[in-house]
């Protein structure tokens, strides 16, 4: 029985938000029923007709690329807005054209079994459902949503003041549940399914054999988003479809679809990709096993790591539990110990998403933590910054269960970038792991004279002025953790207790205190190891001083101190547990940052991760012949005492040391 129109008249009289404007009855018969509200409805229509027009031409181009009857489409639209006549438009409150075209294909193919996963409060849902109602034929409309929602953190009211949408706000009080929005005349074509897509999705498919269309709308990460492709490609129907919402927010759709170029697209509005459609075209592609391997979870790739680490496999079936990405870029700090020139170049990601990234996807999905270093202002990079403002593109919102580490001077830490940090764009809905973040600043000293001294500049109080606000955003959650990095040099030794209580009116949950290497022989008396006494001193009051406070604190060994190693600190697991990777796609070394002569721009990543040079330094480790090794007290701390394990040759011979250092042999 469908509803009478007297109980459908809020959606059109007094809609959540004006693109939804529900009509039930159809634009052309309200001209009829209610003369006053159609000539309402139809100004604003007239309004709006430039912003349609820029609709209807992406959909065009989208159905061209898809060798689609755009007069059938555009036929289909034309009766889509005698239901939603206000639908087609710039500033809206969800992704219009995409959810249009989901109306469209399944009008066109006269579907039978639509699979949606993740229904949010039923935007999509509502259109999918006009579509079955309006094909009449049985269609079985699967959606699937775990939980109910709170209405101030729906999107089209969060980015309500970019997209300019009139929202009825007294309409949205409380919590709201899955499917609230769509128009009770339209819900009852909706089967709807309560949980996670992983608990859902396997038996709903061996229930139906075959799916129409396949629409990926839950949460969209890496991990999340290949596992549900992968899942249900066995069961699509040849000339159905799969579709992946916010196409962007990771590389799935690119890395399964993007070589078919005759069948595989993404619709874009406003230059941005927002919906991934790929047309199911032949059952050899759907049958290839490899391409739907879905990666091990963190914990069971991390199990597997420290097993061949402590067995001393030298080539790996497991991929690193951390996975650093270097960037370069102007830090704007002059610093006395830095290891290089000031840099002036600026730096973005962008080749780094186009290329690098669909190569290590899966493995990032697979470790514990990945990790952003930097030396230069890495907020404020051009594609970090279109991150923070859209959420594209970004390996922070495709990898929500994978802890991230961003070290940073304090420079960039302004507060939108402190807000995006406490309050990540995608929240992994679909996860039960407790993820810890944190934020490395890099500070150097504990007053503003001394900061000078090390970096040039006067900025202190506006560093110390962001950490706070960061501090205070995540007060009540204590995500990200905030660790505050020293360097300790000759200059600011005596300022270690000092720092530690800066570090804890700050709100810092961890110090780290770092011995400054010496990279030219300028930076040579900066080094501790020429006032050994003194740092000691100076490290064991820091030790007492924080277990007092009860701040966590890390300190480098101290020098002519007894030493006790086991078996396992002789054998340094970086060389099993972790790679550095620049933004060029080029294979790191650990301590000197330097191109190691690996890169991913031609080779897969497991063949680099097992080539020649992790596989010699994997094998002179555990035969105790790695000279990295044996001059680097973070991996062993007896060598604190060699004056060879402070100096860092940067790619030089050893034989230079003689004639740099020639006073100390």
């Amino acid at each position: 029985m469908d509803y009478n129109i007297n109980d459908l008249e809020e959606y059109y009289k007094n809609p959540i938000m004006e693109s939804w404007t529900y009509v039930s009855i159809g634009m052309d018969n309200l001209k009829y029923y209610d003369p006053d509200m159609y000539h309402e409805i139809e100004k604003k229509r007239i309004l709006l007709l430039p912003e349609t027009k820029e609709c209807l031409e992406d959909i065009k181009q989208t159905c061209q690329r898809l060798d689609l009857n755009y007069l059938q489409v555009k036929f289909y639209i034309e009766q889509f807005l005698q239901k939603f006549p206000l639908a087609l438009r710039r500033d809206v409150g969800w992704d219009d054209p995409s959810f249009i075209f989901l109306y469209v294909l399944t009008r066109m193919l006269k579907t039978k079994v639509i699979i949606e996963t993740g229904s949010n409060i039923g935007f999509s849902s509502t259109f999918i459902a006009l579509a079955v109602k309006e094909n009449d034929n049985g269609c079985r409309f699967y959606t699937m949503e775990p939980g109910e929602f709170s209405w101030e953190s729906e999107s089209f009211v969060t980015e309500n003041y970019v997209r300019k949408q009139k929202i009825n706000y007294d309409k949205l009080v409380g919590k709201c549940e899955a499917l609230c929005i769509v128009p009770p005349d339209l819900k009852k074509y909706i089967i709807f399914k309560k949980g996670y897509s992983k608990d859902i999705l396997p038996d709903l498919l061996k229930e139906n054999k075959e799916v129409d269309i396949f629409f990926h709308d839950s949460e969209h990460s890496y991990r999340v988003t290949l596992r549900e492709c992968a899942t249900v490609m066995p069961y699509m129907k040849e000339g159905g479809y799969i579709l992946v919402h916010d196409v962007k927010s990771n590389q799935v759709f690119k890395e399964l679809f993007g070589k078919r170029k005759t069948s595989a697209v993404a619709l874009t509005y406003k230059k941005e990709g927002i919906l991934g459609i790929c047309k199911i075209e032949g059952r050899d592609y759907i049958t290839k096993e490899k391409q739907w391997v879905i990666p091990s979870a963190p914990i069971e790739n991390s199990l597997l790591n420290d097993n061949e680490y402590h067995s001393k496999k030298i080539k790996l079936n497991s991929s690193p539990q951390e996975i650093i990405i270097q960037t370069k870029g102007c830090s704007s700090l002059s610093c006395v110990f830095c290891s290089e020139d000031k840099n002036n170049e600026g730096f973005d990601f962008d080749y780094f998403f186009q290329q690098i990234e669909p190569k290590i996807s899966s493995y990032i999905s697979q470790a514990k933590r990945i990790t952003f270093k930097s030396c230069g202002r890495f907020f404020q990079s051009s594609e970090v910054q279109k991150i923070i403002n859209l959420g594209v593109n970004s390996l922070e919102t495709s990898f929500p269960e994978v802890n991230k580490t961003y070290y940073t001077t304090g420079l960039d830490l302004i507060p939108k970038v402190c807000e995006f940090i406490t309050k990540p764009i995608v929240y992994p809905r679909d996860n039960g792991n407790k993820l810890q973040n944190i934020v490395n600043i890099l500070l150097y000293a504990s007053n503003a004279k001394l900061y000078k001294t090390l970096t040039g500049k006067d900025n202190f109080s506006n560093i110390l002025t962001q950490i706070k606000y960061l501090a205070e955003l995540r007060r009540d959650k204590f995500n990200p953790a905030i660790h505050l990095t020293l360097i300790i040099t000759t200059l600011n030794i005596e300022d270690l207790p000092d720092f530690v209580k800066l570090a804890l009116s700050l709100g810092i949950d961890k110090i780290i205190c770092q011995y400054s290497c010496i990279y030219k022989p300028t930076q040579k008396y900066l080094s501790c190891f020429f006032k050994q006494k003194i740092t000691n001193e100076m490290l064991d009051r820091a030790e007492e001083l924080a277990k007092k406070l009860n701040i966590e604190i890390e300190l480098p060994p101290r020098f002519d101190r007894e030493i006790h190693s086991n078996s396992e600190s002789n054998l340094c697991n970086k060389a099993w547990s972790q790679i550095i990777i620049d933004t060029q796609g080029n294979i790191l070394t650990c301590d000197t940052g330097r191109d190691c002569n690996e890169g991913l721009q031609e080779r897969d990543f497991m063949d680099v991760w097992n080539g020649h040079y992790y596989q010699n330094l994997r094998e002179s480790l555990t035969k105790g012949n790695c000279n990295c090794f044996k001059y680097c007290f973070r991996a062993n701390p007896i060598c604190v005492n060699d004056f060879r394990a402070h100096v860092n040759l940067c790619g030089k011979k050893a034989s230079e040391i003689d004639i740099l250092w020639a006073d100390n042999f």
